[in-house]
């Protein structure tokens, strides 16, 4: 095959892979062996996104099996426009927001407080690009504890949904779980307790054969009479030897100690679980650093293979903290704070899904009362443009350190050239929450293919 023959077979094949409406160029390079080959510089000429949000706040109305709407959540925007609602059980929920052009700067956030007898307390959450493979790992089934399995299928094609499910005895034998048709523009959901009952520790790997779908998980907890903890949680994408939460924020003793005298409030507790999904133990190392005057504090354990394992913070000083776990294992891990306050009585507990390491620029639109965190998980310092408020900043992160500051609401983006991970966490009256700026899966800038 002529080089000419190799060029013209490579550029076919981006188009297979769905590189579309780019323009090429051809430079020639030299090799070691003196034929020249040609080098495509593939550069984007436009690009269509899709981004997929979870919608409204969903749960079981009185003793009703059936999950209903309970809620309408708060939809911020920016950089697209909503393009197809999704057709779920009650009617629409959920919804598909594209961007066209030539930035992948697209965002969305939903967020509502609830205050109501099957749910109070605050959640938010980051709408995502869909994925063929997804994990999420939060929430409990045991008594009083509802979690919540919504699936959204944005696109024109069905899924064919497989589910494994870990809790902390080991791997579910979860009758129902696979081969759950999610039809083309629409949204199923479904209680975990109907795949894994009494389970205080689910982690669920979820396996789309066909279309990509977003999945996120909503709990709900209510201790006797009491409603007091609401949240929505994002998937991730693969277990990783790092995993990292930039900012949590762990509650004064005389806002929270009052109710943890409660044994039903264990659960808002902070706390880190953990799942290791191969077969071989992890060793890992936990490090907490707190944003406020103090020495980090590093803390060594090992995760069984195999099996969920919650391990309790009980002892962290109020205030803000950076969390990252390095392990010898690609692991999964989510962690879990809680908010009593005392005049109103609400109660509520956040979950946060991991932060990717990322490069390049990480979008996410901030609701109020929000403060972002960014971790390097680096040896090197990482220079970081955080664009707020219509504003551009640059900061430095030093290696293996953090940097905190508040944010006002509306579109935040994290621009670096080298790996951070960046989270937000939210605190209101009514309850707290995390979310995610997240990277395009797929660069906008230009690709070197080198033929021949």
């Amino acid at each position: 095959m002529s080089i000419l023959s190799k060029i013209t077979t490579g550029v076919a094949g981006l188009a297979l892979l769905g590189i579309g409406g780019y323009a090429v160029a051809f430079i020639p390079t030299p090799l070691s062996t003196g034929i020249a080959p040609l080098t495509t510089v593939v550069s984007p000429e436009s690009v269509t996104r899709n981004i997929v949000c979870a919608g409204d706040v969903v749960g079981h109305e009185g003793d009703s099996a059936s999950i209903s709407r309970i809620n309408s959540v708060a939809r911020s925007v920016a950089g697209g426009d909503v393009t197809a609602n999704l057709a779920a059980a009650t009617g629409d929920n959920g919804a598909v927001i594209t961007r066209n052009g030539d930035t992948l700067l697209v965002a969305a956030t939903e967020s509502d407080a609830v205050h109501s007898e099957v749910a109070t307390g605050y959640l938010a959450t980051e709408c995502g690009d869909p994925l063929n493979e997804q994990w999420l790992i939060g929430g409990s089934t045991t008594t009083g504890r509802d979690t919540i399995l919504t699936i959204s299928n944005g696109s024109d094609v069905e899924a064919r949904i497989d589910l494994d499910i870990w809790g902390s005895t080991g791997l579910v034998d979860a009758p129902g779980s696979k081969g759950i048709v999610i039809p083309a523009k629409s949204q199923r959901s479904y209680s975990v307790a109907g795949f894994v009952p009494d389970e205080e520790s689910p982690a669920i790997h979820l396996v789309s054969n066909g279309a990509a779908v977003w999945a996120t998980l909503q709990m709900t907890v209510v201790r006797g009479l009491v409603a007091g903890g609401l949240d929505r949680i994002g998937p991730v994408t693969d277990p990783t030897t790092t995993v990292d939460f930039p900012v949590l924020h762990v509650p004064a003793e005389e806002s929270i100690g009052a109710v943890l005298s409660d044994s039903s409030y264990s659960d808002i507790v902070a706390a880190l679980r953990f799942l290791v999904p191969g077969e071989t133990d992890a060793s890992v190392t936990i490090t907490l650093d707190p944003y406020s005057d103090g020495e980090p504090q590093v803390v060594s354990a090992t995760i069984p293979a195999g099996a969920t394992l919650d391990i309790p913070l009980a002892d962290l000083v109020p205030g803000d903290w950076a969390i990252s776990v390095t392990s010898d294992q690609p692991i999964l891990a989510a962690a879990r704070v809680g908010f009593h306050d005392v005049e109103s009585g609400i109660t509520d507990v956040a979950w946060s899904s991991a932060a990717p390491a990322q490069v390049g620029n990480a979008s996410v639109v901030a609701p109020s009362h929000a403060s972002l965190g960014l971790h390097n998980p680096s040896d090197k310092d990482a220079v970081v443009t955080l664009h707020i408020g219509g504003v551009d900043t640059e900061v430095t992160v030093p290696g293996h350190g953090n940097y905190l500051t508040t944010v006002e609401a509306g579109l935040v983006t994290v621009t670096s050239t080298s790996e951070v991970s960046n989270s937000l966490f939210v605190s209101t009256p009514s309850g707290i929450a995390t979310l995610r700026g997240l990277v395009a899966p797929i660069d906008a800038g230009s690709v070197l293919v080198v033929s021949g």
